[in-house]
């Protein structure tokens, strides 16, 4: 089975994202900020901080009316409520209904609303200061002073925030904090110099009120600036003097925490220190008597070993988090604990004592009722029966959970019930549809639900299962989502072990086309699938903040609309806005399904309802060797060829869909490729190689006929090719001539009829994509 780690080290996130975090516009106000969430992520995950919503009625309503994609309910929710907020003169429901009408026409890419936006932030901050609202206040003159800077108001921004330092200069406690917001700011906005400086004022301005709960998260602040940077001595500097002012165990264990991660962003060298910081947090768990605490410690080392494939250290971690877990007596941290060691003993090929574990797990979890460890035990079970060969036992088993859990509700467990059923299935027969079934219902569970480990389990079966029955295309495509995972998680054995499948299948594979046909793709025929169609995305709002599509809006829409072809029927000899490129020779591929999924798409485009868009295809290393080439592409890459004369057999049955072909040299990488120069109109054919452009030309075959004959041969006559009225005549014999005859004569039409194609080069293959500057004055893109 496929093994995944549980969690990702939150230093990973930290140190590649150094500015945006998401949002769904950079200048709406949002519980915390997005310096104060990324410092949450070095924390314990049971310190770190609750993300709190907000409690107004109006607030809520607008949320989850564009979470349901209704902006237009939320709009007339927000309108209708500042109408009666002006009625009844409240301030400062009137400001929040304002404000949050603005967010709305804004998310609706409102170009009056958003070039209006700094007046009417404006205007709410004053009626809050009306209402006297003063933390409301604050927080719409951040969102204006953000909002100008991504605007390049570089003036009137920092005006703005002389403004929120002087309302803030009276109450100290306030105006720590506000530096840290300040600080928030110019993190999002990629200035970490500034930001680093506002964070350090706040630590100082903390510790002069002797506040350590604000000093730490300054610390915590100041800690993120500076891994943002890569400066680990600084971050580590700033952590340790942190945990030298805390007086809270708690706490400090917290901070050697955040110690651990920031050595394990220091690579390899840093892991040694990582584990003592580790170990040292569990010490300070120990000493405040919180066996809740120390079990989370141990898990993040039990994860930390096996993620550098020390099966036997994480072995030994998990026995001693399964003494605390016993001493506790709390049956399901002891469920819990039982189920890592399973897990650790499966890595290690034990299944015996594997087995043992989960079934112990089973009926700890029984007796905590606790369905989520139960079913992972129970799964577990069914997994070792399967590895051990025993078929009926692991069927049987999984039927069982997936009865139960569907008893229950609980989708998670279902999902691991049908992987296992599903292998069982297909282990038993490879083409088992039902097996497939199986597999298929489970990925989309898991999708539904956000379980990452378990969603590329279930893409690793079907790979596997794929594989098996000689469906290349179509474990290749689960096989890829689970390289991704791999290679995310930084798992180099399980990326090797896939990579052997995928070799492994591509030779299976191979060896069946040689006795059977290749059948269609069950992926892309819906033969297994649900039906197709529209599906949700799982992810609801952009994690690029508005005001960075604002911007791109603006530039955007400076060009005006573009026109476009309503009425495909229209008589209009522009040029087609659009083009279709068709890369798929570019990659790994089948011919066959290649060949197939090609004439679909001009078969598509030849109906009448459908503009007619052009398509260029790319191919690499097909014309090569006719080119100059003395090297040879991929073998997968020339079977392209199919391809180009599909083409030619298109252009010929179906005419009014235009067709262009590129073939690039196999040497050309993707950076190379786009400077290549665009072919003239007209030229359906182009290849690049040997830096030059080639195009191909019809010329005349030569004569094979006349090939090695000598001269005196190709005269017409007789076979001494002499005249025969000549030897007549010397021998007084018969006295007329005869017309001479030869095959191979010029007037002999058969010898001039043959035709071929060559490639002749025809100018440089690249050549400056822009040699002028543009005539039409461009507009700067951080300007409205």
């Amino acid at each position: 089975a496929f093994v995944g780690s549980e969690r990702e080290l939150p230093i990973a996130s930290i140190v590649m994202s150094a500015q945006v975090i998401a949002s769904i516009h950079g200048w709406r106000r949002q519980p915390g900020n997005a310096l104060q969430a990324t410092g949450e992520k070095l924390k314990l995950p049971s310190s770190q901080a609750k993300i709190t919503k907000h409690d107004d009625p109006l607030w809520v309503t607008v949320e989850e009316a564009l979470a349901n994609d209704s902006a237009d309910k939320a709009l007339a929710d927000a309108g209708a409520a500042l109408q009666k907020a002006k009625e009844s003169g409240d301030k400062k429901g009137q400001a929040t209904a304002m404000y949050l009408e603005s967010h709305v026409r804004v998310f609706l890419e409102d170009r009056t609303a958003i070039d209006k936006l700094a007046a009417t932030m404006k205007e709410v901050a004053e009626l809050y200061k009306a209402a006297n609202a003063r933390n409301e206040e604050l927080d719409v003159n951040k969102d204006t002073m953000e909002f100008l800077f991504l605007n390049g108001k570089k003036d009137e921004a920092e005006g703005v925030e002389k403004e929120i330092r002087a309302q803030v200069k009276s109450d100290k406690k306030l105006e720590a904090s506000t530096l840290l917001d300040l600080a928030a700011i110019y993190y999002v906005l990629g200035n970490l110099d500034k930001a680093k400086s506002l964070a350090d004022e706040a630590t100082a301005a903390f510790e002069g009120l002797k506040d350590k709960a604000g000093q730490g998260q300054a610390s915590l602040a100041s800690a993120v600036l500076s891994l943002s940077q890569q400066k680990f001595d600084d971050a580590l500097n700033i952590l340790e003097r942190s945990l030298q002012a805390q007086d809270d165990k708690k706490l400090k264990a917290s901070i050697q925490y955040a110690m651990s991660q920031v050595h394990c962003a220091m690579g390899p060298q840093g892991l040694g220190s990582a584990f003592s910081d580790l170990k040292k947090a569990r010490a300070f768990m120990q000493e405040a008597r919180d066996p809740e605490g120390e079990l989370e410690v141990l898990q993040v080392m039990q994860e930390l070993h096996a993620s550098q494939n020390q099966a036997s250290e994480a072995m030994a971690i998990n026995k001693e988090a399964l003494a605390v877990t016993q001493a506790s007596g709390d049956k399901k941290k002891e469920a819990q604990a039982l189920l890592r060691l399973v897990s650790a003993n499966l890595s290690t090929q034990n299944e015996i004592e594997a087995l043992r574990l989960a079934e112990e797990a089973e009926s700890k979890a029984k007796e905590a009722g606790d369905i989520a460890c139960e079913a992972e035990a129970s799964s577990n079970i069914a997994e070792v029966l399967l590895r051990r060969g025993d078929k009926a036992a692991a069927l049987k088993r999984a039927r069982e959970l997936l009865a139960l859990c569907r008893e229950k509700s609980y989708e998670p467990g279902q999902a691991a019930a049908m992987v296992v059923l599903g292998s069982a299935l297909l282990n038993d027969n490879a083409q088992s549809a039902e097996g497939m079934r199986c597999l298929q219902d489970a990925v989309r569970i898991y999708k539904e639900s956000n379980d990452f480990v378990g969603l590329y389990s279930a893409h690793f079966a079907l790979a596997n299962a794929y594989f098996v029955r000689g469906d290349l295309e179509d474990g290749l495509t689960h096989a890829r989502e689970v390289l991704s995972c791999c290679r995310r998680n930084g798992d180099k054995v399980n990326e090797e072990f896939v990579k052997q499948n995928i070799e492994r299948g591509r030779q299976y594979a191979a060896a069946m086309r040689l006795t059977q046909a290749k059948r269609p793709s069950n992926e892309s025929a819906g033969i297994l699938l649900p039906p197709s169609g529209p599906q949700p995305c799982n992810t609801r709002f952009s994690r690029i903040p508005g005001s960075l599509l604002n911007i791109v809006a603006a530039g955007r829409n400076y060009w005006g609309v573009p026109r476009t072809i309503e009425d495909p029927t229209a008589d209009d000899d522009r040029p087609p806005c659009h083009t279709i490129i068709w890369a798929h020779p570019m990659s790994d591929h089948s011919t066959t399904q290649m060949c197939l999924d090609f004439m679909h798409l001009v078969g598509a485009m030849a109906k009448n309802e459908v503009s007619k868009i052009p398509i260029i295809v790319q191919t690499r290393g097909v014309q090569e060797r006719w080119c100059g080439g003395m090297t040879q592409g991929n073998m997968t890459s020339v079977m392209a060829v199919a391809l180009w004369g599909l083409i030619k057999t298109c252009r010929t049955e179906i005419p009014q869909v235009p067709i262009m072909v590129l073939d690039f040299a196999h040497g050309l990488t993707t950076a190379q490729i786009p400077r290549q120069l665009k072919p003239p109109l007209g030229v359906p054919e182009t290849v690049y190689f040997n830096k030059s452009r080639w195009e191909p030309q019809l010329v005349a075959v030569k004569s094979l006929l006349r090939a090695d004959l000598k001269r005196d041969s190709m005269q017409g006559g007789g076979a001494g090719g002499g005249s025969t009225m000549d030897d007549s005549k010397k021998q007084g014999g018969q006295k007329f001539s005869r017309k001479p005859f030869s095959w191979v004569g010029p007037s002999i039409k058969m010898d001039y009829c043959w035709y071929t194609q060559e490639w002749k080069a025809v100018g440089a293959a690249e050549g400056e994509i822009i040699a002028q500057d543009p005539v039409v004055p461009v507009r700067a893109l951080r300007q409205y």
